[in-house]
Order: structure tokens, then sequence, then C-alpha cells
């Protein structure tokens, strides 16, 4: 019996709602006190309306209103667009705060402002024009026009409204009330030839409205067409957007070329058409063909690590490495494999400091044994792990000072590539910012300048990289290093060169190492029998060849970059220790 009572009283509220709606419905706890619109239709066939709404929030608190005027319309499956311009928004006769947008074919009035709230009786004026809100008939014109409109969620206790026409001829009225589709009367009159009054009957409840016609001589005003407004995408791909768009791309990657070739492009000897001059009061040139002879020694007695940095512009791992083999092959220490502790292991390696004098290094090279001995004389590869990363980059950052010292760069090559990166980065987050404000606004050329933008830093980014600058005197070495390279590379052909000095293998491997040739550099020594001279700086665990010693140099090189390089992981919350209410932060919130 009770369930019976609860499928009665469950089916009497659904029919309540059905032929009660607006009975059914929440109270919103404010109504509207009065509804005034003032309509000018003038001679241009645009229409002028002013709304005054009396508003009364009670108790409530809120930040305002909005307001939904159509401005497209449906019927017998065509559409009618018509153009809402907003003049004004004016709050208890003060200029108000307020935003417009396109939703679901209105146009919202969002009137209020987020850091502010109001309540009780408010005054709001809404002053806008509308195109093409005019019809032409047989034997008259006519503006048919809902005053209220039917989506109110509250009352509107009292509605009014007034057509003027800026010349005589108003001719008919009439005024309708009640929800959609009604045909209730209200109250229409002509005042005057241009004036016309309508005003409601009764108070209009929730989802009622006001809709009035007034009808005057025809001709009098020209009816206007609106043409299906053009959406963001139409407006973007249009000729007018893709030039601005293509005028900013064209304009930001212009001006990074000419920041290349004003600031990164390697200085030259000679002349060209730019008549800039390098350090040394030689012109710069476009460019040009560098011959390439081979070097048998490296230019200018290089270390292997400068001549790393001067042949890519980096300081890299594969450098350090080079700098260790080099200081072992030197000796200041050795390198000893240590077997596998079980069938699946990896080898590693343990360095061993040698009791040498040090005041003939260069800075880097000192820096690089203190950091990885510090107070100690022996280390294992292995043990660098997640300790020694901080190390590796302040080597690295001497290393770039020394190829700067030595006047082969104009600058730091990593500050230049971190400053340019940091270019591209503004113009990405400024470019991200003007889209963004620009699409939620539908201001195409606003969405054509943030694009542009995004593009041009883009292009900033992938110029990052070609940005440091070898001085001139860096660039000649730079193409006496790729000579060099040549002579290492193709050693089988200069064997005489090998057999005239006794230690040259042990040269030239860290050299081998840093242009990524040591497998091959070590086959050709062992194809001329030319074998690693057995010096003890290196110990393998089983005797050493040069066929298989460039495997082991690599074995290493791998083992030690990837140790150096390795940072501490961060579990943070995710390690066993995280809990609810742990880390950073706290408090709470709620809704709106």
């Amino acid at each position: 019996m009770r369930v019976m009572k609860r499928i009665i009283f469950s089916l009497s509220f659904i029919l309540l709602f059905l032929l009660f709606p607006s009975q059914a419905q929440a109270d919103e706890g404010w109504v509207i006190n009065n509804f005034q619109s003032d309509i000018a239709v003038q001679n241009s066939g645009v229409v002028r309306v002013v709304e005054v709404l009396d508003v009364d929030f009670n108790r409530l608190i809120k930040h305002g209103i909005y307001r939904d005027i159509p401005y497209v319309y449906e019927s017998n499956g065509e559409k009618t667009y018509t153009e809402i311009n907003v003049l004004s928004v004016q709050q208890n006769n003060s200029r108000a705060k307020y935003q417009t947008s396109l939703k679901d074919g209105y146009v919202e009035i969002k009137i209020g402002d987020p850091d502010r709230s109001v309540t009780g009786k408010n005054v709001y004026i809404i002053t806008y024009t509308a195109k093409g809100v005019l019809r032409s008939y047989t034997d008259h014109d006519e503006l048919y026009w809902n005053v209220t409109g039917n989506n109110w969620p509250v009352p509107i206790e009292n509605a009014a409204a007034t057509v003027t026409l800026d010349k005589e001829g108003m001719q008919k009225v009439a005024c309708y009330e009640g929800y959609v589709g009604s045909q209730g009367s209200c109250q229409a009159k002509i005042l005057s030839p241009q004036l016309a009054q309508f005003s409601t009957t009764s108070p209009l409840d929730e989802a009622k409205g006001m809709t009035i016609v007034a009808g005057y001589t025809k001709g009098l005003v020209p009816i206007l067409t609106v043409q299906r407004p053009k959406t963001l995408w139409e407006k973007f791909i249009a000729l007018p957007s893709l030039l601005l768009l293509l005028v900013v791309s064209v304009f930001g990657a212009g001006y990074m070329l000419n920041r290349w070739n004003t600031f990164g492009r390697d200085y030259w000897f000679g002349q060209n058409i730019f008549g800039a001059k390098d350090e040394t009061g030689n012109k710069k040139p476009i460019g040009g063909h560098e011959s390439t002879t081979v070097e048998f020694t490296s230019p200018e007695k290089l270390r292997p690590a400068e001549v790393g940095v001067l042949m890519d512009e980096r300081a890299d791992t594969t450098d350090v490495v080079a700098t260790i083999i080099d200081l072992a092959s030197r000796g200041y220490l050795t390198i000893t494999e240590l077997p596998k502790k079980w069938l699946f292991g990896k080898v590693d390696y343990q360095l061993a400091k040698k009791q040498k004098d040090t005041a003939g290094l260069l800075g880097y090279e000192a820096l690089l044994l203190n950091k990885l001995f510090k107070s100690k004389d022996e280390l294992t590869v292995s043990s660098l792990k997640q300790t020694f990363y901080n190390d590796l980059a302040a080597v690295k950052k001497e290393l770039y000072k020394e190829v700067v010292a030595k006047k082969l760069f104009s600058d730091d090559p990593e500050k230049v590539r971190t400053n340019n990166v940091a270019l591209g980065i503004a113009l990405l987050v400024i470019g991200g910012v003007i889209f963004g404000f620009s699409a939620s606004a539908e201001f195409v050329y606003g969405i054509d300048i943030g694009v542009g933008l995004v593009v041009s830093g883009l292009i900033c980014l992938l110029m990052a990289q070609f940005m440091p600058r070898r001085t001139a005197y860096g660039r000649e070495l730079y193409r006496r290093i790729k000579g060099y390279r040549l002579f290492i590379n193709t050693a089988e052909k200069y064997r005489q060169q090998f057999f005239e000095k006794k230690n040259m293998f042990n040269e030239v491997l860290p050299y081998a190492i840093v242009f990524g040739i040591t497998d091959k550099f070590a086959r050709q020594m062992h194809e001329m029998g030319i074998e690693p001279s057995q010096t003890g700086w290196y110990n393998g665990v089983t005797p050493i060849y040069s066929g298989q010693f460039g495997s082991n140099l690599n074995s290493f090189s791998s083992s030690f970059s990837s140790a150096a390089a390795s940072t501490p992981s961060s579990s943070g919350g995710f390690s066993s220790g995280g809990s609810s209410g742990g880390g950073f932060g706290g408090g709470g919130g709620g809704s709106w």
C-alpha cells in the first residue's frame, strides 16, 4: 500500500510539471519589477533599442544579470539572420561592466563584475541596435518584435514599450502576451503618426513574454538584410586574414634569419656585400667554399674536448670522456676494467689518480680531475651515478670558458642558445595568450597575430641551435680540424706518419672518440700492425690489441656517460612515505 502511494505521488508530480510548468519550477528568488523598451526605427533602416530593467534581487547576493537576444531565426527550415550591436550598458545610472558573446544563436550580454556583489533593487539600461529586423508586405512595412523574450526564469510584473518613427507613417499596431504561440492580447495604441505605445495587462510569469507589431507606410525606411555571419574559421581563411598571418610569420622568420646573419653566422676572413666586420677588422662574407686539406696534428694543439666543442658548438659528455682518455694517456690517471660479478652483469671501471703535477693542465682538465677524485685516489664509474651530474655541468661550463678565452667563439655557445631559446619561449607564450584572448572574442586578426608569433617562436627555437658563432680564427681552425678528421678517418692512407711516431696511436685516440670514429680508427691500426703502446694507463680484463681496443673504449664511454649524466629519481608523494595531507599547500574550496 505504501509503495502504491509513492507511485501515485510521483505520477501526480510529473503531471503537475507537464500541466503547470511555471509552478513546478523552483522559485529563483528575484523578480523584474518593470521592463521598459523604447524602440526607434531610424531612417537608415537600423532599429535602436533602449531597454530599462528594474530588478529586485531581494536578499539574494548576485553579480548581475544577463540578457539573451536572438540573432538567428528559423522558420519553415530557413534561417534568417540579424545583426545586434551593443552600444552601452548602465547599472544604477553608472557605466556597467559587461561582456558580450555568441551562444547558440543568441547574443548574450553578461552584466556585472565577478569581483563585486549586488543585492536588492538595481536598474539596468541596455542600449543596442538591431539590423535586418524590418519586413515588407504588400500594403505596409512592419516591425514585429518580441520585446521581453520568453526565456526569463523569473516573473516580469510589468512590461511596456514604445515604437518611434523618424517620419510620420504609423498605420496599425498589435500586442500579444503569454507563452510562446499565445495570441492573448495586450494594450496597443497609436499616440501619433510617429509614435505607438504598448503595455501588458497583467504580470508575466516565468517563460511568458510580450510581443508587439507596428505597421507603417510601405517604403518609409529601407528594408535591410543581413547575410549569414561568417564562422571564425571562414574569417580565418579569408584573404585579408591569411595575408596578415603571412606578414607576421614572414616578419618573424626574416627577423630570425637577420638575427642569425648578424649574431649567429660564423665570422670568416674575407669580404662580402653585407660589409659587416669581424673582430679582426675584416668583413664577413655571406658564404663561400672552404677547401679541406689533410692535417696530421690537431690544429694549434687544441685538446680533444676543445676540438669537440668547435666541431658541433656543444660541450658534450663525449668531450669529457675524450678528456679522461687524454688525461690517462698523458699519465694523470689509469683506467682498469672490473670483471662482471655475474653472467648478465655489466663491466665496471676503476679510475685511479696518479701523483703527477697538474700545474700545466687547462682549467677544465684540472677541474675534471678534482671533481672526479675529490679527496680520494680511486673510484668506480658506477659510483658516479646520481652524484656527478652537477660536477659534469661545472666541467662543461669551464670548457665553454676555455674556448671563449682562446677566441674560438664570440660568446659562450650554451649561453647564446639559452638566450635564444628564452626568446622563442617568450614569443610562444605571448602568441598563445594573444591567440587565446582573440579566439574567445572571435577577433580574427588577433588570432592571426597570435598564430604568427607562435610560428615565429617555433622558428626561434629551431634557430637557437645554430646561433652560437665561431670567430674568424675559430672558423679557420674548424676548417683545419675537418682536415685532421680526414687524416684519422683515412689513417691507412697515411701509415708512414704513424710508423714515424711511436706513440701516435695514444695521441690520436681521444680525437677519434670526439669524432665518433673510434672503432674504425682502431681497426685501421690493427690492419697496419700498429698496436697501442702498453703504457699501463688502460688495463683490460683480457690483453689489449688495437682491433679490440675501440670496442673497449666505446664500452667505457657508454658506461661513463650513463653514470655521469644520471640524476636522482623523484618519487615525491608516490614513495612509500606519501600520505593524504602531505606535501606543500593544503586548505580546501567549493563552488562559486
